[in-house]
């Protein structure tokens, strides 16, 4: 266990249903679910909540946890802290996922460097949100072999403003996925159908703040709550389901995100119901201070913010994360056009980006050239560390 983090409190299902999932501060990562050795946890795409699927009592109740002894889930939280009604904090995800806590120095959290790119290929540009950026670093981790898998978010067959979790196993695949949803997508559930089903070893995770914060918690979580006297094959079992899905993962790409927005509320109250719209015929969302829909005919709409965020999603509040900090890198067109600021944090981040720009996948230049986007990163990051700490406050609380 980490000198940051304490054993006041033991980290248990019945304390995650009520202090997280009750309480209405869970983001929905589904990594409890990915992690459940039993498949006694399932994932509501509704609610974006986890529940217990045959239930035998009261919701906080898992007939594991209290006959058998896990509480694998509990562990692979990150809004469970080992404090009463409190997260665990950011640098002790830092210490999980980088080996270090952030210097005083670094305020976007563990970085190594900052910096714009986009796609040498005027098609991917075009085609993607901002920049192209994350689809050519995923581009060239398939290509070089870094990769065999990556699980994404992709528009469903019903609506592809609807986007649900996927393995993409080809660049193929890769190509016809490149744009960003503002409708919550639990991502990390495909890392489950990557290791289960196509028994992938080697995958990536592109996912929003909460979800590789998710996968940090997991993969520096202590084992040490897994004892002997559970038995044999069950602490086989709940060592197994910890690390398997997370330790396949060779690279993670965190996409800045300030919010993202109810499914129903956002495309049927408001892009249907309030603007019109078909939402069968959105072929693209941006946010840029504003809302920015593009329509199979090409037209454009240009909204204020404002008036989407009255359909954000509640537990966005205690997200005090908007640059995904426990990325190995985070990516986001803020404050530009046509580029991606990038943000690389790992060692194995700067490997696999610098590899991309070396085959030629990345043109770069420096943030300094940037400067707006920089102000606004700043702004950005200040705004939501404010907001989850009054969101905690408000229930007499902390976030660090």
């Amino acid at each position: 266990m980490s000198e940051l983090e304490s054993d006041q409190v033991k980290k248990t299902f019945k304390r995650m249903m009520n202090e997280v999932v009750a309480l209405g501060s869970c983001c929905g990562c589904s990594m409890c679910v990915v992690t459940c050795p039993y498949g006694v946890i399932k994932y509501d795409p509704v609610s974006m909540f986890p529940y217990v699927a045959k239930p035998k009592g009261d919701f906080d109740f898992c007939p594991i946890s209290e006959e058998v002894g896990c509480d694998v889930c509990a562990n692979a939280c990150e809004r469970l802290g080992p404090e009463h009604m409190k997260p665990i904090k950011p640098e002790e995800i830092d210490v999980r996922t980088f080996g270090r806590a952030r210097r005083d120095d670094e305020y976007y959290g563990v970085t190594r460097f900052i910096c714009a790119a986009r796609s040498t290929n005027p098609n991917v540009v075009a085609n993607a949100q901002d920049g192209g950026a994350v689809t050519e670093v995923l581009r060239c981790a398939f290509e070089e072999g870094i990769i065999e898998g990556a699980a994404v978010a992709v528009g469903s067959e019903k609506m592809w403003l609807d986007p649900v979790p996927k393995v993409i196993r080809t660049v193929d695949e890769l190509m016809q996925t490149a744009k960003s949803w503002y409708t919550y997508c639990a991502t990390p559930l495909a890392l489950k159908e990557a290791v289960d089903k196509y028994k992938l070893k080697k995958l990536a995770l592109v996912g929003v703040s909460c979800e590789v914060s998710g996968y940090g918690t997991a993969l520096g979580a202590d084992t040490s709550f897994i004892t002997a006297e559970r038995g044999e094959k069950n602490v086989e079992r709940q060592n197994k389901h910890l690390r398997q899905y997370v330790e396949a993962v060779q690279l993670t790409i965190g996409l800045l995100c300030t919010e993202t927005f109810v499914f129903d509320g956002f495309v049927y109250e408001y892009l249907q119901g309030k603007l019109g719209l078909n939402p069968h015929d959105v072929v693209k969302v941006n946010v840029k201070g504003k809302i920015v829909t593009d329509m199979k005919d090409g037209m454009r709409i240009e909204t204020p913010l404002l008036e989407a965020r009255v359909y954000q999603r509640s537990q966005c509040n205690y997200c005090g994360d908007f640059s995904a900090e426990h990325a190995d890198i985070s990516a986001g067109g803020v404050g530009s056009d046509g580029w991606t600021i990038i943000i690389v944090r790992s060692e194995r981040g700067e490997r696999v980006f610098k590899r991309a720009v070396e085959k030629g996948y990345l043109e770069v230049r420096p943030a300094s050239e940037f400067e707006r986007s920089m102000r606004v990163l700043k702004r950005l990051t200040d705004e939501q560390r404010k907001r989850a700490d009054e969101q905690y406050a408000s229930i007499g609380s902390s976030r660090r």
